[in-house]
């Protein structure tokens, strides 16, 4: 039987918000030792990655600065929910926005499960959710920080696009050009796919 019990919740510190996330440092105590710590907490809303594939079984993703990284990074159409927001919802409308791309059949759309990002020190968690095929049918509505171009990358390409990808970040391999599918929360995604996509 494990020893380990929660951390006590004793004060909140002030809340520092931001555009996209605010940061707020709690006081707790450990129930072993009984020591008082000061920890960082992020909080964000939750977030939805699209997998969604073309009818000629191509995933769509976009390309886009990224300023973290400040490089260029290929990655599946993702974003943040609106505070209630069902995530197919949410969803389909960040697949829409972003890339004009919409549903042949809402109706097979879905929802494969969330994952937490980090909970070390963020409350949130990223969804995603599967789209079989979908076509363009929309303009592209982006928001004031988004420069986003869309393209599509055959299925039979993506295992090796991650290993290449895995090795460049890690300073395995040469590290040209863009970013392509190393976004830690974009793999998860793709995984929860082939998860989905290996048992139908």
């Amino acid at each position: 039987m494990s020893v380990l019990r929660p951390f006590l919740e004793e004060g909140r510190g002030e809340v520092v918000r931001r555009r996209i996330f605010s940061l707020r440092q709690d006081t707790v105590r450990s129930q072993q030792t009984g020591q008082a710590l000061q920890v960082d907490r992020l909080f964000c809303p939750d977030w939805v990655n699209v997998v969604a594939f073309t009818a000629d079984d191509a995933l769509i993703v976009v390309r886009q600065w990224r300023f973290g990284s400040k490089a260029f990074s290929v990655e599946v159409p993702a974003g943040a929910l609106h505070p209630g927001e069902d995530p197919v919802v949410g969803g389909l409308r960040e697949l829409a926005e972003e890339t004009g791309y919409t549903p042949d059949d809402p109706a097979a759309v879905v929802h494969l499960g969330a994952t937490r990002p980090n909970p070390a020190f963020m409350d949130n968690r990223c969804h995603t959710i599967f789209v079989p095929r979908a076509t363009q049918t929309l303009p592209q509505r982006l928001d004031e920080t988004e420069e986003v171009e869309v393209a599509t990358l055959p299925r039979a390409r993506l295992d090796g696009l991650m290993r290449e990808a895995a090795r460049a970040a890690a300073g395995l391999a040469p590290a040209d050009g863009d970013h392509v599918l190393d976004n830690a929360l974009v793999v998860v995604a793709l995984q929860l796919w082939r998860l989905h996509d290996g048992n139908r």
